[in-house]
C-alpha cells in the first residue's frame, strides 16, 4: 500500500504564466470573467506574499519526499524516483523547499521534448522555469495595479481589479515588497549553486528587484499607499545602501544586461522618492498660501529634521547618485519655507537648503536627470512611462517655482532644464494637454518660463521654439502652440537708442520716430510712432525693446510691399526661414522646421492653417506668400551635411502633411522648384504636357548622400508615397519612384543606423512604399509599365526581399533565444517578412498581366538555387511559425499564388515537383497545417481559410505537391466529429472533422467553410488524380449527408455571410454532380466491358455500384419528394440585384459632383487629388457646355440675373436642389434640369472606381467588379474635410461611399447566388442524364416550382429594363433562370399542366423584347417556349381560348425577333410552331402578315450566314403555304426563284439534300393551294423546268431504293463503305414523290414536257415499289417493315444505330403510297385516252408493277392492319397507320386490274383463295372500327373489280 504524507498546503501554487496571459489578455470594457475572479481570490496570499513563499529547503519535506505520494493541500504528487533526484539537486541549487522543486521538475517535464533536452539541460530548464514563476507572480501584481488605474464609471472589470488591488494594500502589500526588496538586496550567490549558472542568477535577481520597485511606485505614485516621513526616511537609507554598495546589490553587475538592471533600480527608488516627497501637493499649498500645519503632507517637522540629517550625509561630488535627491531635498525645503505663517517652521529655516542646491549643481546634479531621460530606461520599460514623466516634470516645475532661472544665453542650466523639459513633454500627450490646461497648477511655473521666453522673441527663438516642439505632442497641444504662436503678437528686437528713438530712462519706454528694420528679418519693418519697453541692456546704447501689443506691421516680399498686418510669431518664423542664406548652419531654421513637422503632423487643421497664413491678415491678401515654395526652394538648397539632412527630412515631412492637405496645391509647386534636382527634359506644369518625357531622368548624389546621412528620420519615402496616391503621372514622379526602388530599395539594409532596430523600421517604410507602387500600377499606365517591369524582372530589387523572407521558422525561434536582438528588433524582422509575403502574391497578381512569357522573379523565387535558402522553402517553413499567425497567413498566401505560378511556369523551366523538399520537410509542413486547420477556436479564421485555400491551389496547379502533403498511404485514423483535434497528424482525418461539423460551420463560421467545400471541390474536379484521396474523403457514412445538410439553411441578414454560404451550396451542389457524373461513367466503362467480353458469365454490377446509400442521386430523389426542392428553386432563382441601390450610389455621386464642381470652380481644391480634380474640372466643363445649361443662363438672365459667376453659381445651386430631391424620392419635373441630372448619370465618373476584386470569397470568385470605396476615400482625403473648406460636403461624401459598400454587398452576393444557381441548374440534367433515375415529382410541386422560376424571370426582366449598372448580373440571373427553366422541363419530362405551360409562355412573352439584344438569353427562353408548347399536355388542349389568346400575344414578338443570326432558327421554328398550334390560320395569318418580314425571309435564303436555318424556314414556309393567300405572297415575293438559287449556289452535296425535299414540299404546296387559280401554269411551268428537269440527278437519287444494311461487328464487313439511309432520306424521297404526283396529274403539260424522263421515272418508281414490297429481311408478312407491332411510339434514331423502326416503316409505306399515287395517275391518264381512242395501245401504255409486288404490298397492308385492328383501343397514330396500309392495298388493286385489263394477266394459281382468306379476316376484325369503314368500303370496291364475285362467294357483302 502506498505511503502518503501530507506537507503544508502552501507550498502549491498553479502556474502564474497562465494567470499573467489572462490578465494582459483582459479587456477593461468586459466583464471580468468569473474564471479569472476566481483565481485571484485563490492566490490571492501569493498574490500579497509573492516570492516569499518559495520556501527554503526544511526536514518536513525532505521527509516527505521519501515517501511514494504527497498530499499539499487538496492537490497530490506520485514521487518518481527518476525525477525526485533531479528535484533534490534543485532544490540544494536553489535553496528551494524539496515539495516545490519536485513541482517544478514534474511540471518540466510534462511538455519536454527530445529536442529540448538535447538543447539544454533539464535543470537549467527548470531552474529558468523557477525564475519565470516568481516573475511572473510579481507582473501578475503589477499588472493589476496598471488595471486599476483605468477604471471608468462603466468599466466592470476596472472596479473588479481595483477591489482586489485594494485588498492586498490593506494586508500589507507595501511593507511586504519592501521586505521582498530588501532580501533580494542581501541576497548572496548559494553556495551549491554551479558557477556556470552565476550570470543568470544575477540577472533574474536584478529582474525582480526592479519588479518589485515598478509595483512599490504605482502604488505611491496613484495613491494606493501613502508614504509618511518615517517609510520615506527607511526608502532614503535603502537608497543610500543601493548607491553606496553597503548590500550585494551592486556585486551583480556581471554583464551588461545586468549593469541596466542596476541603473533602472537605482532610478527606480529615485523616482520613488521625488513621487513620496509630494512635491505636487507642495505647489499647490504655494499657489493656495495654505500653511504648513493644514496642508495635505505626510512629514512632520520632525520627520523632515530626521531626513535632512541623513541627507546632509550625502556627498554628490563622491556618489552622483546622491546628487538628484539632495537637489530634490533643496526643492522640497524652499517650498516649504515658502508657506505662509513661516513662524510654524523656524526651525526649518536653519536647513542650509542653498548649500544643498550649490553642492548639486557643483556636481552636476540636473544632468543626471537628463540622463535619466536619454537613456532607454523609460522606452524599455514596461512599466508606467508616463508616471515617471510626471514626476520628472513636477520636480522642475517645483525646482523652477524655488529658484530663479537665468535667461542669459551663456547660462547652461537654462538650456539644460530646457532640454529636461523637451524630453519630459515630448512623446507624452498627456502631459502637454496638462500643461496648456489653465487649471494646471503643476505645469504653472513651466508656463512662466515659457511666457518669459516668448518675451524676448525673435530675439532668442531657438530656446522657445524647443520648448514649444516638445509641447505640442498631440492633435489639441498642436493647435495650442500654433495659437500660442499666432498670436504672439509681441516683437523683440535689439536697437540702438542713439538712432531714431525717443527714450524715456524712467519709465523705459521708446518710441519709433521713423519706421524701422528689424533685425534678421529683411522685408519686416516696424511703422514710426510704435511705442517699446525696455526688457534689458546689452551695453549702454544697445537694448532689447519689447515692442507694444497689436502693432502693425509693414511687410515687403520679395520687392513688392504687401501692406500692414498684426504681427504673428508663425509669419516671423517662416519669413526667417525664406531669408536665411546659409540655412545648413542655422540652428533656428533646424528648429523652426522641427516644430512645424510636428504641428502638421499631429493637426490637419493645423497644417491648413499654416498654408492659408499668407491669404489674409486682417483683410489683406499676401499673395506671394508660399509657404510650401519657402519649404520646397529651402530643401533643394540644402548641402550634404548633417543639418542638411535633418532639415531636408522635416521639409520633406511638412511637404508630405501638406500634399495630404493640399494635393493640387503642393505638387505643382514641388515640381516647379525640383527639390530633388531631377532632371526633366519636360516639366507638365510648365508647357501644358501631361506626358512623361520620353528623354532621360537623373537623380543627383545630393539625395542619395542626405538620406545617408539621416536615413532614420527622413520622411522621402512617405513624401512618394503620398505622391502616388494624391499626385499624377509626371517625370518627377517617375524619377522618385525609381530612385527608391533602385536605391533605396535595394541598398538601406546597408546604411548606418543608431539602433538596429531602426532598420527594420526603415526596411518597413521601403516595403509599404513598394506595396503602394505595385496597387498605383493600374492608375499610371506609361510609368506603370516600367515599374512593374523593374519590379518583376530586376535581380538587385529580388534579391534584397530575399534577403528578407528567406529565413526559416528555426532562424526566428533563436532570435527569441540570443541576447544580440532585442524584442523590438524581433518584431521588426517579423513585419518585414509580412510585408514581404504580402509583396510576393501581389507581384504574382501582377504578372499575369504584365508581362509575356515568365518573369524572372519568379524564376528566381522557383530556383533552388536562390540564396540564402530556396524562396519556397523559406515560405513553407514560416507556415510553422506559430508565435506569429500574420507570417503564416502571408505565408500561407503566398504560397498559394506560387503554386499557380509554379503550373504557369512548365513551359519555361521543370523542377521537382515539391519543390525540392525532403521528406521531413514535408512531413513537417503536413503535421503544421493540420496544427492549423485543427484549431477549434477559430481564432485565427483567416489563416484556416487561406491554408484551404492554399490547398485547394495546390490541387488544382500541383497535384503531386499536394499528394505528397496529404500522403494517403497513412490514412488509417477514423474520423471524429466531436472535436477539431485530429487523432494523428493526418490531414484527411482533419478534413473530415470539418466535414461533420460542416452543418454547424455553415452557420458559425460560413468563410472558412466555403474554403474547405473549395478545396474538395478541387478534388473532385481532378478526380483521377485523387481517386484514393476522394475515397478516403468519402469514408464517413454520412459524409453526403452532412454536406446536403448545408444545402437548406436560412440565410443570414449580412449579406457577406449569406454570399459565403451561397458559395457553399454552389461547391457542394457541383461535388454532387461531379460524383453523378462519375458514377454514370463508371458504370457505363462496366456495361462496355461486360458487352465485350466474351466470357458467358455476366460482371456481377449493381444498378448503383458506387453509389452508396445516400448518395448525390438519393438526395435529389429526396428533394423531388418534398418542398426542399421548390425552395431551393425559390432561394437560387430569386434576382438578388437590386438596381435602386446602383441608382442611389449614381444619385449621391451626381449630389457630390455638383457641390465639388463649384467648389473647384471657386478655386478651393481641398483635400482632392489631382486626378480627381482633373477629372471634377472636366465634368464641370462639359456639364457648362451642354444645351440645357445654356438654356437655363438665357432663362435666367431674363430674370435679372447678369453676372456670369453668379448666373452658373445659382444654376448648380438649383440643380442641387433637384438632384436631392430624386435622392429623397421626388422625380425631376423640370426639363432642361432632367437632362444635366441625366447627363451627370451617364457621366460615368463612379465607374473609373471600379475594380476586379479576385478573393472576396473563394478561389473561384473572381472578376466581380467592385467599387474601390478605399481609393475614392483616399482621392477625396475625406478625413481631412472635417477642418477644410469641404466640411458641409462631408455628410455627402459619406453617404456615396455607405451607397457604394451597399451596390458591393449586393454584388458579392449576387456573385455567389449566380454560382449556386448555376450550380444547381448543372445538376438536375447530370440527375437526368441516367434512365435508371427519374424523377418523380408531384404535380403540385412542379406547379409551385414553375411558379418561383416565372416570379424571378418576371423580376430580373425588371431589373434589366432598369439597370444602370455595366456588370450586367440581371442578365447573367436571368440568362440562368431561364436555363433552370428549360433544364427544369426536361427534368420533369415536360408533364408540367396545362396552367404552368400558360404560364411560362405568358412569362417569356414578356421577357422577350427586353432581352432582343442578349441573343445568350434569348436562345434560352426561346427553346424553353418551344420546349413548353410541344409538351402534350399544351399540345392536347391547343383549341382552348386561352391557348388562342396567349399565343396571338406571343406571336408578333416573336416575329419581330428574326433579324440576328443567333437566335433565326430559334425564332423561326418557335413561329412556325405556334402558327401549327392555333387552331385555325385565321388566327395566325394575319398577324405573320403585319409583322413579319416575309421578304427579308426569302431573299436570306440563299445566303450562307443562314445556311443552317434553311431546313427551319422551309418548314415555316410549308405552314405558311397552305393557305391560299400564303401561297399568292410567297409566289409573288419570288420564293421559286430564292429556292432555285439556294440548289445552285449550295456547293455541298450532302446539304443540297437536305434541302431539297423540304423544298419541294412547299413547292407541291403552293402548287396544291393555287390550283385551279390564274398562277398555276405558269407555276407548273417553272417548276418543271427549274426543279425536274433541271435536277435530274436530284429525282434519280430520290427514287434510289433505301439502304437498311444493319451495323455489323464483323471487322471485315464493315471495312466496306456502307451508306445508310435515314429518316431524312426517306423525307427527301416523299417530298419528291409528292411533286411528281402533283405534276403528274397535269397530262398535257406532262406528256409534253416530261417525255424524256417520264420512262425513268416509271422504272425507277417500280424498282423502289418493289423493294418495298420485297419487305426487310427476316420479317414475317405480318409484320411487314414493322420490327414489333406492340411497339408503336417507340422511335429509334436510324442515323445513329442503322436499325428498323416503326417510324422507318410508316416513311417507307408512305413512299409506297406516292408511288402507286403516281403510277395510278399514269395507269388512269392512259386509261382516260384510251376511252377516248376506243382502243389500248399496248405499246404507249405506261410500264406497271408486276402482280407479284403488288401482291406482297396487298399481303402486307392487310395482315398489319388486320393485327393492329384485333386491339379494343387504338391510338391516333395507330388509326392512321391503318388507313394509309388500307389506301396503299386499294391502290395495288387498282393496278393489278389495270395490268389485268390491259395485259391480260390473271391471278396464279391459290391467289384468290389467299386474298380471300385475308380479306374475311380483316373484315371481321374491322366491324367494330368506325375510323376505316369509308376505307373498307372502297376496298372491297375495287377487290370485287379484281376478283370478281369473291365478296358474293364469301359473303362479305
Amino acid at each position: 500500500m502506498a505511503t502518503t504524507k501530507s506537507v503544508d498546503a502552501s507550498l502549491w501554487w498553479d502556474p502564474f504564466t497562465d494567470l499573467l496571459t489572462e490578465l494582459e489578455n483582459l479587456s477593461p470594457s468586459l466583464e471580468l470573467p468569473i474564471s479569472l475572479a476566481k483565481k485571484l481570490k485563490e492566490n490571492h496570499s501569493w498574490l500579497l506574499d509573492s516570492v516569499s513563499l518559495f520556501k527554503p529547503p526544511n526536514q518536513k519535506s525532505r521527509e516527505a519526499m521519501d515517501s511514494q505520494q504527497v498530499q499539499i493541500g487538496s492537490h497530490q504528487l506520485t514521487i518518481q524516483p527518476r525525477l525526485k533526484e533531479l528535484a533534490m539537486k534543485i532544490s540544494s541549487s536553489l535553496c528551494l523547499d524539496e515539495v516545490q522543486s519536485y513541482i517544478l521538475v514534474e511540471r518540466a517535464c510534462e511538455d519536454d521534448t527530445p529536442d529540448h533536452v538535447a538543447l539544454e539541460p533539464l535543470h537549467l530548464k527548470v531552474m529558468l522555469q523557477y525564475y519565470i514563476e516568481r516573475q511572473c507572480i510579481l507582473k501578475c501584481t503589477r499588472q493589476i495595479l496598471m488595471l486599476s488605474l483605468y477604471v471608468e464609471d462603466t468599466s466592470k472589470a476596472d472596479q473588479s481589479l481595483k477591489e482586489v488591488m485594494l485588498r492586498l494594500i490593506s494586508d500589507g502589500l507595501e511593507n511586504k515588497l519592501l521586505s521582498v526588496l530588501d532580501t533580494l538586496l542581501s541576497a548572496t550567490y548559494p553556495d551549491s549553486m554551479d558557477v556556470d549558472v552565476f550570470s543568470l542568477w544575477a540577472e533574474e535577481m536584478l529582474i525582480e528587484d526592479n519588479l518589485v520597485l515598478d509595483i512599490l511606485f504605482l502604488a505611491y505614485y496613484e495613491s494606493f499607499c501613502t508614504c509618511d516621513g518615517k517609510q520615506w526616511k527607511n526608502l532614503c537609507l535603502l537608497y543610500e545602501r543601493m548607491i553606496s554598495g553597503a548590500c550585494n546589490f551592486g556585486k551583480l553587475a556581471i554583464s551588461n544586461e545586468a549593469v541596466q538592471s542596476i541603473y533602472h533600480a537605482k532610478v527606480q527608488l529615485l523616482l520613488i522618492l521625488l513621487e513620496t516627497l509630494y512635491l505636487e501637493n507642495l505647489l499647490q499649498m504655494v499657489h493656495d498660501e495654505t500653511p504648513f500645519r493644514e496642508g495635505d503632507i505626510s512629514f512632520t517637522l520632525s520627520d523632515i529634521q530626521e531626513v535632512d540629517a541623513i541627507i546632509s550625509t550625502f556627498d554628490a561630488f563622491e556618489t552622483k547618485e546622491s546628487g538628484p535627491l539632495i537637489l530634490t531635498w533643496a526643492v522640497f525645503l524652499c517650498l516649504i519655507s515658502s508657506l505662509p505663517d513661516k513662524q510654524e517652521h523656524n526651525i526649518l529655516m536653519e536647513i542650509d537648503h542653498a548649500g544643498y542646491v550649490r553642492q548639486a549643481f557643483g556636481a552636476a546634479s540636473l544632468t543626471y536627470f537628463d540622463e535619466i531621460l536619454h537613456s532607454n530606461l523609460l522606452k524599455d520599460s514596461e512599466g508606467p512611462i508616463a508616471g515617471s514623466r510626471s514626476v520628472l516634470r513636477t520636480f522642475i516645475s517645483a525646482f523652477i517655482a524655488s529658484y530663479e532661472i537665468s535667461l542669459q544665453s551663456e547660462d547652461n542650466n537654462l538650456k539644460l532644464i530646457l532640454n529636461i523639459l523637451g524630453e519630459i513633454y515630448q512623446g507624452e500627450e498627456s502631459l502637454c494637454v496638462q500643461f496648456w490646461d489653465r487649471d494646471s497648477f503643476i505645469d504653472g511655473p513651466v508656463r512662466c518660463l515659457l511666457y518669459n521666453l516668448e518675451g524676448e522673441f525673435p530675439f532668442r527663438t531657438v530656446e522657445l521654439i524647443y520648448l514649444l516642439s516638445a509641447l505640442s505632442e498631440g492633435p489639441w497641444p498642436a493647435e495650442c502652440v500654433y495659437k500660442f504662436l499666432h498670436n504672439s503678437v509681441g516683437l523683440s528686437t535689439l536697437v540702438d537708442l542713439r538712432v531714431n528713438l525717443e527714450y524715456d530712462s524712467n519709465s523705459r519706454i521708446v518710441e519709433t520716430r521713423l519706421p524701422m528694420s528689424v533685425p534678421g528679418l529683411e522685408g519686416l519693418q516696424i511703422p514710426s510712432n510704435t511705442r517699446g519697453h525696455v526688457l534689458k541692456f546689452i551695453n549702454d546704447n544697445t537694448a532689447l525693446v519689447r515692442w507694444e501689443v497689436n502693432i502693425k506691421c509693414f511687410l515687403v516680399f520679395t520687392f513688392y510691399y504687401l501692406g500692414t498686418y498684426t504681427q504673428s510669431g508663425v509669419m516671423v518664423l517662416l519669413l526667417h526661414v525664406a531669408q536665411e542664406m546659409y540655412p545648413d548652419g542655422s540652428e533656428e531654421v533646424l528648429a523652426t522646421l522641427s516644430l512645424f513637422s510636428r504641428l502638421v503632423s499631429f493637426n490637419k487643421d493645423v497644417c491648413y492653417s499654416l498654408m492659408n497664413i499668407g491669404d489674409s491678415f486682417h483683410d489683406k491678401d499676401i499673395t506671394g506668400f508660399n509657404v510650401a515654395e519657402i519649404i520646397c526652394t529651402l530643401i533643394k538648397n540644402l548641402s550634404p551635411k548633417c543639418s542638411g539632412a535633418l532639415m531636408m527630412s522635416m521639409g520633406v515631412n511638412i511637404l508630405a502633411m501638406m500634399l495630404n492637405c493640399c494635393p493640387s496645391v503642393v505638387i505643382p509647386t514641388v515640381l516647379k522648384t525640383n527639390i530633388f534636382d531631377v532632371s526633366l527634359k519636360m516639366n507638365p506644369f510648365n508647357n501644358g504636357s501631361d506626358g512623361l518625357s520620353s528623354g532621360s531622368w537623373l537623380l543627383s548624389g545630393r539625395l542619395a548622400k542626405l538620406l545617408l546621412i539621416d536615413c532614420e528620420h527622413n520622411d522621402m519615402l512617405e513624401f512618394t508615397v503620398q505622391l502616388l496616391e494624391k499626385g499624377e503621372e509626371n517625370d518627377f514622379l517617375f524619377a522618385l519612384v525609381i530612385f527608391c526602388i533602385q536605391y533605396v530599395l535595394v541598398n538601406h539594409e546597408y546604411w548606418k543606423y543608431k539602433a538596429r532596430h531602426i532598420r527594420w523600421k526603415v526596411t518597413l517604410k521601403v516595403l509599404e512604399f513598394v506595396k503602394t507602387c505595385i496597387l498605383s500600377i493600374s492608375h499610371y499606365p506609361k510609368m506603370g509599365e516600367t515599374v512593374g517591369d523593374l519590379l518583376l524582372c530586376d535581380s538587385s530589387v529580388h534579391s534584397a526581399l530575399f534577403r528578407i523572407v528567406c529565413i526559416t521558422t528555426p532562424t526566428l525561434e533563436k532570435l527569441y533565444v540570443s541576447r544580440l536582438y532585442g524584442i523590438t528588433e524581433i518584431e521588426g524582422v517579423q513585419l518585414a517578412i509580412c510585408s514581404v509575403l504580402d509583396i510576393f502574391s501581389m507581384l504574382s497578381d501582377l504578372s499575369k498581366d504584365a508581362l509575356p512569357g515568365y518573369p524572372v522573379f519568379h524564376q528566381a523565387v522557383m530556383s533552388s538555387a536562390t540564396k540564402p535558402i530556396p524562396v519556397v522553402t523559406a515560405i513553407i517553413s514560416l507556415i510553422s511559425f506559430f508565435r506569429n499567425p500574420n507570417i503564416q497567413l502571408g505565408a500561407v498566401t503566398a504560397l498559394s499564388s506560387l503554386l499557380l505560378t509554379a503550373d504557369d511556369s512548365q513551359p519555361y523551366m521543370s523542377g521537382n515537383v515539391c519543390f525540392g523538399l525532403d521528406e521531413k520537410q514535408i512531413a513537417d509542413f503536413r503535421n503544421s497545417i493540420v496544427m492549423i486547420i485543427s484549431d477549434e477556436s477559430f481564432v485565427n479564421e483567416d489563416l484556416i481559410a487561406n491554408t484551404f485555400k492554399m490547398l485547394a491551389s495546390a490541387a488544382y496547379y500541383q497535384p503531386a505537391f499536394l499528394l505528397a502533403i496529404v500522403d494517403s498511404k497513412d490514412d488509417t485514423t477514423e474520423v471524429g466529429s466531436d472535436s477539431l483535434k485530429p487523432k494523428g497528424a493526418n490531414l484527411l482525418d482533419a478534413v473530415g472533422v470539418y466535414i461533420g461539423k460542416s452543418p454547424e460551420l455553415i452557420k458559425s463560421n460560413p468563410k472558412v467553410l466555403v474554403n474547405v467545400m473549395d478545396f474538395l471541390m478541387a478534388l473532385w474536379q481532378g478526380a483521377p488524380q485523387y481517386t484514393n484521396v476522394v475515397e478516403s474523403v468519402k469514408k464517413s457514412g454520412n459524409f453526403w449527408k452532412q454536406l446536403s445538410s448545408c444545402i437548406s439553411v436560412t440565410l443570414s441578414t449580412d449579406p457577406l455571410v449569406s454570399s459565403y454560404r451561397y458559395q457553399c451550396q454552389s461547391d457542394i451542389l457541383q461535388i454532387m454532380s461531379l460524383e453523378m457524373f462519375f458514377q454514370k461513367k463508371v458504370l457505363l466503362h462496366a456495361d462496355v466491358i461486360r458487352k465485350g467480353s466474351e466470357s458467358s458469365k455476366p460482371i456481377a454490377i449493381t444498378e448503383k455500384s458506387d453509389d452508396s446509400h445516400g448518395g448525390p442521386r438519393d438526395i435529389v430523389s429526396d428533394w423531388c419528394k418534398n418542398l426542399l426542392l421548390s425552395d431551393l428553386i425559390k432561394s437560387y432563382g430569386s434576382c438578388e440585384y437590386d438596381n435602386d441601390k446602383y441608382l442611389k450610389a449614381q444619385v449621391s455621386a451626381a449630389l457630390l459632383s455638383v457641390q465639388a464642381i463649384e467648389k473647384l470652380r471657386n478655386g478651393s481644391t481641398g483635400s482632392l487629388s489631382v486626378s480627381l480634380v482633373e477629372k471634377l474640372t472636366i465634368l464641370g466643363r462639359k456639364l457648362h457646355d451642354q444645351p440645357a445649361f445654356s438654356e437655363l443662363i438665357t432663362q435666367y438672365r431674363h430674370q435679372g440675373y447678369r453676372e456670369e459667376k453668379e448666373l452658373k453659381s445659382l444654376i448648380m445651386s438649383d440643380l442641387y436642389y433637384h438632384i436631392q430631391g430624386e435622392f429623397e424620392g421626388r422625380k425631376v419635373q423640370h426639363k432642361l434640369f432632367k437632362d444635366l441630372f441625366h447627363f451627370l448619370l451617364q457621366s460615368n465618373l463612379l465607374q473609373t472606381y471600379q475594380t476586379k476584386e479576385a478573393e472576396n470569397l473563394s478561389i473561384h470568385a473572381k472578376n466581380i467588379l467592385l467599387f474601390d470605396c478605399t481609393r475614392l476615400q483616399k482621392d477625396l482625403g475625406l478625413h481631412l474635410w472635417d477642418v477644410s473648406e469641404w466640411k458641409n460636403l462631408k455628410n455627402i461624401a459619406e453617404t456615396l461611399l455607405s451607397h457604394m459598400k451597399h451596390v458591393n454587398s449586393m454584388l458579392i452576393l449576387s456573385s455567389s447566388k449566380l454560382s449556386a444557381l448555376k450550380a444547381f441548374t448543372t445538376t438536375l440534367p447530370i440527375y437526368d442524364e441516367d434512365v435508371r433515375w427519374k424523377a418523380t415529382i408531384g404535380g403540385e410541386l412542379i406547379t409551385s416550382c414553375i411558379q418561383h422560376i416565372c416570379k424571378s424571370l418576371n423580376k430580373a426582366t425588371e431589373s434589366l429594363l432598369l439597370s444602370t449598372d455595366s456588370s450586367n448580373y440581371a442578365l447573367q440571373f436571368l440568362e440562368s433562370q431561364a436555363e433552370l427553366l428549360l433544364h427544369f422541363l426536361k427534368f420533369v419530362q415536360r408533364k408540367q399542366s396545362f396552367s404552368s405551360s400558360i404560364l411560362i409562355i405568358k412569362t417569356i412573352t414578356s421577357c422577350l423584347k427586353p432581352i432582343k439584344h442578349h441573343p445568350n438569353s434569348l436562345k434560352l427562353l426561346l427553346m424553353t417556349l418551344l420546349s413548353s408548347i410541344n409538351s402534350p399536355v399544351f399540345q392536347s388542349t391547343t383549341n382552348d381560348s386561352e391557348v388562342t389568346d396567349v399565343l396571338s400575344r406571343l406571336l408578333p414578338i416573336l416575329c419581330n425577333i428574326t433579324d440576328p443570326v443567333d437566335h433565326f432558327t430559334l425564332s423561326i421554328s418557335a413561329i412556325d410552331l405556334v402558327t401549327k398550334t392555333l387552331s385555325t390560320p385565321t388566327t395566325w395569318f394575319s398577324i405573320i402578315q403585319e409583322h413579319l418580314n416575309l421578304q427579308n425571309i426569302i431573299k436570306i435564303l440563299p445566303n450562307k450566314n443562314y445556311s443552317n436555318s434553311v431546313p427551319v424556314v422551309l418548314k415555316f414556309l410549308l405552314t405558311f403555304a397552305r393557305v391560299k393567300k400564303g401561297s399568292e405572297i410567297l409566289t409573288n415575293m419570288g420564293f421559286f426563284s430564292s429556292l432555285r438559287v439556294l440548289l445552285d449556289e449550295n456547293e455541298n452535296e450532302k446539304e443540297k439534300e437536305k434541302i431539297w425535299g423540304l423544298g419541294l414540299a412547299v413547292v407541291s404546296t403552293i402548287l396544291h393551294s393555287l390550283k385551279d387559280s390564274s398562277l398555276e401554269t405558269d407555276i407548273l411551268d417553272y417548276v418543271i423546268s427549274c426543279f425536274i428537269l433541271e435536277k435530274p440527278d436530284f429525282v434519280s437519287f430520290c427514287l434510289n431504293t433505301p439502304n437498311f444494311t444493319p451495323i455489323t461487328t464483323d471487322k471485315k464487313k464493315r471495312a466496306r463503305p456502307q451508306s445508310q439511309t435515314t429518316l431524312t432520306d426517306l423525307k427527301e424521297t416523299q417530298h419528291t414523290l409528292s411533286l411528281i404526283c402533283m405534276l403528274a396529274k397535269h397530262q398535257n403539260l406532262w406528256s409534253k414536257t416530261m417525255k424524256e424522263m417520264d420512262a425513268e421515272l416509271r422504272e425507277k418508281s417500280i424498282r423502289l415499289l418493289a423493294f418495298i414490297s420485297r419487305g426487310p429481311e427476316n420479317n414475317t408478312r405480318s409484320t411487314g417493315w414493322f420490327l414489333s407491332l406492340s411497339s408503336k411510339g417507340k422511335t429509334v434514331n436510324v442515323e445513329e444505330t442503322g436499325l428498323l423502326s416503326d417510324v422507318t416503316a410508316i416513311e417507307v409505306y408512305r413512299i409506297a403510297y406516292y408511288v402507286l399515287k403516281f403510277l395510278c395517275v399514269q395507269a388512269d391518264g392512259a386509261a382516260k385516252r384510251a376511252e377516248e381512242v376506243g382502243f389500248v395501245d399496248v405499246a404507249r401504255f405506261p410500264d406497271l408493277p408486276m402482280p407479284d409486288i403488288l401482291h406482297g404490298l396487298q399481303d402486307q397492308g392487310i395482315a398489319i392492319v388486320t393485327e393492329l385492328c384485333e386491339g379494343k383501343k387504338l391510338t391516333p397514330e395507330t388509326e392512321s397507320v391503318c388507313i394509309l396500309l388500307l389506301q396503299i392495298t386499294e391502290k395495288c388493286l387498282y393496278l393489278e386490274f389495270c395490268v389485268s385489263q390491259v395485259c391480260g394477266i390473271r391471278p396464279v394459281m391459290g391467289r384468290l383463295e389467299d386474298f380471300s382468306k385475308e380479306l374475311k379476316l380483316l373484315l371481321r376484325v374491322t366491324k367494330e372500327h368506325v375510323f376505316v369503314e369509308e376505307w373498307v368500303k372502297s376496298l372491297k370496291q375495287i377487290a370485287s373489280y379484281v376478283y370478281p364475285g369473291l365478296l358474293q362467294t364469301e359473303g362479305c357483302l
